[in-house]
C-alpha cells in the first residue's frame, strides 16, 4: 500500500489544472448561493480566477513535456501530459477564458443562471483538459460523456428561447448515437486485444496478437463516434441547429474548446493505429473519404446558409476535414508522425483564435447580430471595431495571408505532400479556395451594402472595456503566433 503514495502524489501533481477547475467549479456554484443577487456578478470574475490558476497551474507548476520527451502518466496510466497534450490544454484553457470575457452582457441581457452557466462553463472546461490528456479507451468515453452532458445543458440553458431547448434535444438525442457507437467500438478493441491502455494495445498491435477483424470494426466504430462529437460529414447533421440554436457564447466554446480536446485525442487513437501495419486499408479509407466529405458538405453548405451561425457552423465541419489531413497521412507514413503533431497542434491554435473572433462579434451585437447575414449591412459605419474584427476572422478563416489562417493551412497541406497525398492537398487547396465566397459575402455585407429596410439595420452596441479587451487580443494572436510561431510550436 505505501508504494501507491508516490504515484499518487504524482499523479495529483500532474493533473492540478484539471482540480483547479473542479474546485472552481463547485466554488461558483457555492457562491452563487451565498452571495446575495445584487452581488453575482462577481460570479464571472470567480471563473475567471479559476481558469488563470489553472493556467498558472499547467504552464508554471506542471510545465510542458519536451517535444520528444517520454509521456508522463498519470492514475496509472489513464491521463498523460505531453507535447500535443499541453498545447492542446493551453488553447483550451484560452478558448474558456474568452468566454468567460464575453459572458457577462449576454447572459445578463438574455437573464440566464449565471451560477450554473460559470459552473458549467468550468467543469466543461475542464473535462476538455481531461479528454486532451486521456491515454485509455473508457476514460475517454467517461471524459468525453462527461464534457457532452455539460454542454447539453449549456445548449439549452436559455429555457425563453423554444431554439435554444431544441438544440439541446437534438444534440443530446445524436450525441446518445455518437456515444454508442464510441463505446461499441472501445469493445471490439478490447475483444481484439484485451487491454483498454494505449501503451498495452500499442504492444499487442507491435506484437502482431490482436484480432485483426475485430480492431478493424472497433477502430471505424471509434472514428464515427469521433466523428459526430466533432461534427465530421458525414455525421454533422446536428451542428447548423445547435449552434443556431445555443446562446453564442455556448456556441463558440463547442466550435473551439470541444474540437481542441475532441482533436487531441483522436490524433492520440490515430497514432496509435499507426502502429498496426494494417490500418493502412480499411481504417485509411474510411478517414480519406471522412476527410474528403467534411470539406466538401462544410463548404457547399455554408454558401447557402443565410444566417451567421449556421453558416459559421458549416464552416466548422469544413475545418474539421482540414485538420485531420496530417492525421490520413500518418497513417500510412508513421515517419511523419512528429510533422503531423505539429501541424494539427498549430491548425488547433489557428482555427480556435478565428473561430473565437468570428462568434465573439455575434455574441456582442445582441440578438440581432445572431440572426441573418443580411442585418451585417452597414456596420462599419455604426461599430467600426466590431466590422474591423469581424473581417478579420472572415480573411483569416479564408486563409488568406499574413493571418494565422494561412500559415494553419499551408502547414496542414504541407505534410499532406509530403506524405505522397498530393491529390488530398490539392482538394484541401480547392475547397479553402470556395470557402471565400460565402466569408468574403459577410465582409461585402458590412462595408459594402446598405439595409434594405430601416428595421433591418442593427443597433450601435458600445462596446464595454471586458468586451473590447477580449477581441483585441484575440485579434493580435491572429498575427502575433505567425510572427512568433515557435513561441507556440518550439518555445516549449
Amino acid at each position: 500500500m505505501n508504494d501507491l503514495y508516490p504515484q499518487i502524489s504524482a499523479s495529483l501533481f500532474q493533473t492540478l489544472p484539471i482540480l483547479v477547475l473542479i474546485v472552481a467549479g463547485i466554488g461558483v456554484l457555492v457562491a452563487d448561493v451565498l452571495l446575495p443577487r445584487a452581488s453575482r456578478w462577481l460570479l464571472s470574475w470567480l471563473s475567471l480566477l479559476g481558469v488563470a490558476l489553472a493556467f498558472i497551474a499547467l504552464d508554471f507548476v506542471v510545465g510542458p513535456a519536451g517535444r520528444e520527451a517520454l509521456p508522463l502518466h498519470s492514475y496509472f496510466g489513464v491521463l498523460r501530459s505531453n507535447y500535443l497534450v499541453f498545447l492542446a490544454q493551453n488553447v483550451i484553457l484560452a478558448a474558456g477564458a474568452f468566454v468567460i470575457l464575453i459572458s457577462p452582457r449576454y447572459v445578463g441581457e438574455r437573464r440566464i443562471p449565471l451560477g450554473e452557466y460559470y459552473g458549467l462553463l468550468l467543469l466543461a472546461v475542464m473535462a476538455m483538459l481531461a479528454l486532451a490528456a486521456s491515454t485509455e479507451l473508457l476514460t475517454v468515453f467517461l471524459n468525453l460523456e462527461l464534457l457532452s452532458i455539460t454542454l447539453y445543458v449549456l445548449t439549452g440553458i436559455e429555457n425563453r428561447n423554444l431554439r435554444s431547448g431544441e438544440a439541446a434535444f437534438k444534440y443530446f438525442l445524436l450525441g446518445s448515437f455518437a456515444a454508442a457507437f464510441l463505446l461499441l467500438g472501445i469493445a471490439f478493441v478490447f475483444g481484439a486485444t484485451g487491454e483498454t491502455r494505449y501503451d498495452a494495445i500499442r504492444q499487442v498491435l507491435v506484437d502482431g496478437t490482436a484480432q485483426p477483424r475485430l480492431l478493424a470494426i472497433g477502430f471505424c466504430l471509434m472514428l464515427v463516434g469521433f466523428g459526430f462529437k466533432l461534427s465530421l460529414a458525414p455525421f454533422h447533421m446536428y451542428a447548423p441547429d445547435v449552434y443556431e440554436g445555443a446562446p453564442t457564447t455556448t456556441a463558440s466554446l463547442i466550435a473551439t474548446g470541444t474540437k481542441v480536446a475532441g482533436f487531441a485525442a483522436l490524433f492520440h487513437l490515430i497514432e496509435l493505429a499507426a502502429a498496426w501495419s494494417d490500418a493502412a486499408g480499411g481504417l485509411w479509407l474510411a478517414l480519406y473519404a471522412v476527410a474528403l466529405a467534411s470539406m466538401i458538405v462544410g463548404n457547399v453548405g455554408a454558401v447557402v446558409q443565410p444566417n451567421i451561425k449556421r453558416m459559421l457552423a458549416y464552416s466548422s465541419i469544413a475545418h474539421s476535414g482540414y485538420t485531420i489531413v496530417p492525421m490520413v497521412v500518418m497513417l500510412q507514413r508513421p515517419d511523419l508522425i512528429a510533422d503531423a503533431r505539429d501541424a494539427v497542434a498549430y491548425y488547433m491554435l489557428a482555427y480556435t483564435v478565428m473561430t473565437l473572433l468570428a462568434f465573439g462579434v455575434p455574441a456582442v451585437l445582441g440578438p440581432a447580430g445572431e440572426s441573418r447575414i443580411a442585418q451585417y449591412a452597414g456596420l462599419h459605419r455604426r461599430s467600426p471595431m466590431l466590422a474591423f474584427v469581424m473581417a478579420l476572422a472572415m480573411v483569416s478563416l479564408m486563409g488568406i495571408p499574413p493571418t494565422i489562417g494561412f500559415f494553419g493551412k499551408f502547414q496542414l497541406f504541407a505534410v499532406a505532400v509530403q506524405g505522397d497525398h498530393i491529390w488530398l492537398a490539392v482538394l484541401g487547396v480547392l475547397a479553402s479556395v470556395a470557402s471565400v465566397y460565402y466569408y468574403l459575402r459577410v465582409i461585402v455585407t458590412m462595408y459594402m451594402e446598405e439595409p434594405a429596410t430601416a428595421g433591418e439595420e442593427l443597433e450601435s452596441r458600445r462596446l464595454d472595456g471586458v468586451n473590447a479587451f477580449a477581441l483585441t487580443a484575440c485579434s493580435v494572436c491572429v498575427f502575433l503566433f505567425v510572427v512568433f510561431q515557435s513561441l507556440y510550436l518550439f518555445g516549449v
